[in-house]
């Protein structure tokens, strides 16, 4: 496995944990990471053995967006500089958005910015209940031009005219109801709803979850014409399936099948917790 100077990566068992590692920077993205984090989820799209990533940071920051200092390094920018820095940006996102098995976001504290546009492209995303965030480009002068297609999608247009038009901080609660989080827990309880969301993802049959991660990628762009269509198809296939026999088989025997069958788990104990403990606010 590849190492890397601005994320911490390791697997346990069939998950990954990626880990932003710039609590100094409030992990914020500068080239260096932006590189990393897309060859982080290009090298886990490889693995067909993944069920799951998880996606978190160190520190009492989620993350604070793009780092000023490293903008401010470059400044003035050249148009030609600016618009690569813009498209490797949104590859970042599209590596995350379109990894092949979930990925579950561990939201310890603030996010601002780009720490949004992750949220965005993550599959479910658990946030401390005192976590706070904001789109606070349009104070700086800049605008939230790559992050704002993936949360069109996630969180809608009402949202973000509501909040990059003013820029303010607002509450978990507020992330909750327009959909950008999933579940609001206390900081005690977010490893704990971590594993428990695991736990599940590990009852699913494994072709089965990667094949429904990449239908609600395929239709997404589709007329309701063609999603139907397209769905139609994919159930079909999946019918058809080996794993489909197995999961039939096992219901009708009252029986776990045989990818729940405690091969390859691992208990609470064992995951990689003692990173984020030590990172939470006091």
């Amino acid at each position: 496995m590849r190492r890397y100077t601005t994320l911490a990566m390791e697997s346990h068992g069939d998950i990954r944990c990626i880990t932003l590692d710039r609590p100094e920077r409030r992990n914020a993205f500068d080239s260096r990471m932006m590189s990393e984090l897309t060859q982080a989820f290009d090298e886990s799209a490889q693995e067909p053995s993944l069920r799951g990533i998880l996606l978190s940071s160190t520190g009492p920051v989620f993350c604070a967006g793009a780092d000023l200092q490293w903008m401010q390094s470059t400044s003035p920018v050249s148009d030609a500089q600016a618009t690569d820095d813009a498209h490797r940006l949104t590859r970042m996102y599209r590596a995350i958005d379109e990894s092949p098995c979930p990925v579950i976001a561990r939201v310890q504290g603030p996010a601002f910015g780009g720490g949004l546009g992750l949220m965005a492209v993550c599959d479910i995303v658990v946030a401390a209940e005192d976590a706070t965030f904001s789109l606070s480009e349009a104070r700086l002068g800049l605008i939230p031009a790559v992050i704002a297609p993936f949360l069109l999608r996630k969180a809608g247009e009402s949202f973000l005219r509501r909040y990059a038009l003013t820029g303010e901080t607002f509450t978990t609660s507020v992330a909750h109801r327009f959909g950008l989080v999933h579940d609001v827990v206390s900081q005690g309880d977010l490893d704990d709803r971590i594993t428990e969301l695991i736990d599940a993802i590990r009852q699913l049959a494994p072709g089965a979850t990667r094949n429904t991660k990449q239908l609600l990628l395929t239709i997404r762009p589709l007329t309701d014409q063609e999603r139907e269509m397209t769905c139609a198809e994919a159930n079909a296939e999946a019918r058809c399936t080996p794993e489909a026999a197995e999961g039939l088989r096992a219901f009708s025997e009252k029986r776990p099948p045989h990818w729940a069958n405690g091969q390859n788990q691992q208990s609470d104990r064992e995951m990689p917790k003692d990173r984020h403990v030590a990172s939470r606010p006091t």
